[in-house]
């Protein structure tokens, strides 16, 4: 099996091609780790193994995939493969991009949970209100919408995706202290109404979150200044 490895270091960008034996049931990572024992210079991220940090995304034949998630077999074509570093960010070295942003944006549109303080006692809620976003707290921050969104090609005040699902998750919590409409009125000065609907994020997102759904009922409930209508999963058709 051929393996193409996109390498960046210090400014120069090459490909760099490894001759090594196919194994079926092997991840993308797992295959890095391979290439790292045969060139101890190759520069990649990874953490958990199990698709739960988010940190080890590249791109694969030109998807956006999870390195520790995605199969070799689902990829090879020819007996070939291509691992890049992902689009839209500043990269560091090899496939290693700057997550910078992650912790910038979150700041910046302030997505944290605000709460009255209640002592002792716990804020409750009921399953059905729990329904309204439980898909979007799967979310783990790996950015895989954001590195394929178009949107970001032609609005740089567009936050990303994987933003706005963020938005989702607190303003459609009951528990959330926050006005709806001012968490709303905030993420349309961050780009609310520039996304295209591309669906690439639905298309990439490991976890099956529908950014572009999050987005239209975010967009749906300024229009209306009411409550949406729901279904109790997400769809990447409206």
């Amino acid at each position: 099996m051929k393996v193409n490895i996109k390498r960046f270091l210090n400014g120069r960008v090459w490909f760099e091609n490894f001759e090594v034996e196919y194994k079926e049931d092997e991840t993308i990572l797992e295959l890095l780790d391979r290439l790292k024992a045969i060139d101890r210079s190759i520069t990649y991220r990874s953490f958990c193994r199990s698709s739960i940090c988010g940190t080890c995304a590249v791109k694969v034949n030109d998807k956006t995939v999870l390195a520790c998630k995605t199969k070799v077999k689902d990829f090879i074509e020819h007996d070939e493969i291509i691992i890049e570093p992902v689009d839209r960010s500043r990269i560091i070295k090899d496939l290693v991009v700057d997550h910078s942003y992650i912790e910038k944006a979150i700041k910046q549109n302030k997505l944290w949970f605000e709460d009255e303080i209640r002592g002792d006692q716990e804020n409750l809620q009921m399953p059905q209100e729990l329904k309204k976003y439980e898909k979007q707290t799967d979310c783990i921050l790996c950015m895989a919408c954001h590195f394929e969104c178009e949107a970001l090609d032609y609005t740089p005040d567009f936050a990303g995706p994987f933003i706005f699902t963020k938005y989702f998750r607190f303003v459609f919590d009951s528990r959330d202290k926050k006005d709806m409409q001012e968490r709303i009125d905030l993420a349309k000065d961050n780009g609310l109404y520039s996304c295209i609907n591309c669906q690439k994020c639905v298309m990439v997102c490991p976890k099956g979150i529908a950014s572009a759904f999050d987005i239209k009922m975010l967009q749906n409930s300024d229009k209306s200044y009411g409550e949406p209508s729901f279904s109790s999963e997400n769809s990447m058709f409206f």
